[in-house]
């Protein structure tokens, strides 16, 4: 993908954190039926949405309920599990650091990480970020997905996968990982020699972009506008079963509201928030060992390969005719115990759009299609 400098320039007087409140919370009507149609599947409690561009929030809404039982509506301001997109959030904080010159992403990982074993093929940061770096993702059968074991430090929940074998030499291939990102915020704490990964994400993310409705999704916190989580289990809806994040915050710990995540995302374009050369670095695709591409930079899924590829879509030719048409998209998908998100960026654009439902193994409301055809709407309606 080729990025001008101009695309950056655009917006670059803009403030580090722009535009919090919605300029307008009535979406196209078109769309807002798309998601009121939505929840209505009897497995699909609630969805948020929000859409943002480089002045802001266009417009941000709950559909269906925050809490089924209590029957409390889904707000724009509810706090849903956005799973993996947390890894593009850790990201935009590894590139801060990166910017400062307090990491450098192609050294070994062991310059960073003392508590990572000696005695592995060498791995770097930049590898770890692009998932090929050989690190295992869940165990199939562990139930590690559902883990509900509190690990006090992120060196502590190295401990879950760091004597497993690699599962191939760094930069041969590319194997999806949440766990290496969990070696990541290792080695941003390394690095930074004075913050835990908390502090780093709250003060170089968090904090400069105004994300007041993003926090770690402590388990036993009082969290305000923290939705309940559900799951469907042989075609019902259930609670879901109580898990916790302690030992993935970098790689799916995070909840957010859909407008901190879509200006977020705009946010990395800005110009202001992260140097234009390092946002190209972020989003250009990472390269195996033979000089092969892969389709991620740096946490972020760079164009829609993988889902013009996939037989979910490749026979659809009204989804494949709009991915067509953003065709410097990047993005990132998140599954979560009680939460499933999509979250889209068209650069060209400067637009965002995230979409979040708080339930996991439903089958009847797909989100990427959600968030695409929303995105779509202002590709052919660009004044809204």
């Amino acid at each position: 993908m080729s990025y001008l400098p101009a695309r950056f320039a655009l917006i670059g007087a803009l403030a580090l954190s722009f535009g919090v409140n919605a300029a307008s919370n009535t979406p196209p009507p078109s769309i807002d039926a798309l998601f009121k149609n939505a929840v209505t599947s009897p497995t699909v409690p609630g969805i948020s949405v929000a859409v943002a561009d480089a002045n802001g929030i266009e417009w941000a809404k709950g559909y269906g309920y925050a809490d089924l039982e209590n029957k409390v509506p889904m707000t724009a301001k509810a706090k849903l599990r956005i799973g993996s997109v947390a890894k593009v959030m850790t990201a935009a904080g590894l590139m801060r650091l990166y910017q400062d010159g307090k990491i450098n992403l192609d050294k070994p990982v062991t310059d960073y990480v003392p508590a990572w074993p000696k005695d592995k093929p060498e791995l770097t940061v930049r590898q770890l970020a692009s998932h090929t770096a050989g690190i295992r993702h869940y165990k199939e059968g562990a139930k590690e997905f559902l883990m509900n074991r509190h690990f006090a430090s992120v060196t502590e929940s190295l401990d879950v996968f760091k004597n497993d074998p690699l599962l191939f030499k760094p930069g041969s291939q590319f194997s999806y990982s949440t766990f290496g990102w969990t070696l990541i915020s290792a080695a941003m704490e390394g690095a930074d020699g004075k913050r835990n990964f908390k502090a780093i994400m709250r003060q170089e993310v968090f904090g400069p972009l105004a994300m007041h409705d993003t926090v770690f999704d402590e388990q036993y916190h009082i969290i305000p506008n923290r939705v309940r989580p559900y799951s469907v289990e042989n075609g019902k809806l259930i609670n879901s079963p109580q898990t916790d994040h302690s030992y993935k915050w970098a790689g799916g710990g995070i909840i957010a509201s859909a407008s901190d995540v879509s200006r977020f995302a705009v946010a990395q374009i800005n110009g202001r928030y992260l140097k234009p050369a390092t946002s190209k670095l972020m989003f250009t695709k990472a390269k195996l060992n033979n000089g092969n591409n892969v389709d991620v930079g740096i946490g972020w899924f760079i164009g829609f390969d993988e889902y013009q590829a996939s037989k979910k879509y490749r026979d659809n030719k009204a989804a494949l005719a709009m991915m067509k048409d953003m065709p410097h998209a990047v993005m990132h998908s998140g599954g979560s115990v009680g939460g499933i998100t999509m979250t889209i960026l068209d650069t060209d654009s400067h637009r965002a759009v995230t979409v979040v439902k708080n339930v996991d193994g439903d089958n009847s409301v797909n989100v990427f299609l959600l968030a695409l055809k929303t995105l779509d709407y202002y590709h052919q309606h660009p004044n809204g």
